[in-house]
């Protein structure tokens, strides 16, 4: 996630003819199979292992906020991140059977994407809808009965949002998450997501198991901000010795520990 969040202008409209081109391939590698999920009117790119673990909890990793911006602060032209580092964790998952979930025009050529569906409305209500539609295709090929969401930067946005507003998820973990969305963009002096719902004003359901964790050396989510605002959310805080891009998929065994569903 960048933190350089200008807010889309006029010329984004000119940005949605360079959708044109493909995406690029899927980052599902060795052992994994991608796939397109319609979720209503939208479409997301998924993955899932080739062997699945069978259970009744599916874990499900959210991918970040991929190339929203360029260098100079304005929209790029295709979301899809240089390196999935959401995917990564997923293939590091180390139990149970796992999904990774992209983000809304990342992976797939959808005629219905415009700059700001990866900024301003990165987190809109349709984008949120839309996630949650695409979690459930993704439980149903599972036949799990109850989540475990994970997200990495802004996935974790995504994961807290949905985790507000689902009955089945179990655990939710974020790792290097912004989860007061106006703090954040204010601590940078960035524009504000307008478009965009902040997990600071969300509602967990009682009973799931949260699991916060920041990186002590991120200068992306800073501690001392992500703390307060993981705090207020609920659930366990930790900081950990990560920058905001490493070394998150190397420590999913600490995590898969931590982040246990209540019994």
């Amino acid at each position: 996630m960048r933190w350089r969040l200008a807010s889309v202008p006029a010329l984004g409209l000119a940005l949605v003819s360079l959708l044109t081109a493909p995406a690029g391939a899927s980052p599902a590698g060795r052992g994994w199979t991608s796939f397109e999920v319609v979720a209503g009117s939208r479409i997301l790119a998924a993955a899932s292992k080739d062997d699945p673990s069978a259970g009744e909890l599916l874990t499900v990793v959210i991918e970040g906020d991929g190339d929203a911006h360029g260098r100079k602060g304005q929209p790029s032209a295709d979301p899809t991140p240089h390196d999935p580092l959401g995917f990564r964790i997923a293939q590091a998952w180390p139990q149970g059977p796992v999904a990774w979930l992209g983000r809304p025009c990342q992976y797939v050529r959808d005629t219905a994407c415009t700059p700001s569906d990866w900024t301003t409305g990165r987190y809109s209500e349709a984008a949120v809808a839309a996630s949650s539609l695409a979690v459930d295709e993704l439980k149903r090929r599972s036949g799990a009965a109850r989540l475990r969401l994970v997200g990495w930067s802004g996935g974790g946005t995504m994961a807290a949002l949905l985790a507000a507003r689902r009955t089945d998820v179990a655990v939710l973990v974020t790792l290097a998450s912004p989860l007061d969305l106006a703090a954040w963009t204010q601590w940078h002096g960035a524009s504000p997501l307008a478009g965009s719902l902040d997990p600071a004003d969300a509602t967990l359901p009682p009973g799931i198991v949260q699991l916060h964790v920041l990186g002590r050396f991120d200068q992306v989510v800073p501690p001392a901000l992500g703390e307060a605002s993981a705090r207020r959310l609920g659930g366990t805080v930790l900081v950990w010795r990560e920058k905001h891009t490493c070394c998150w998929a190397k420590r999913t065994h600490r995590l898969l520990a931590l982040a246990q569903p209540a019994r």
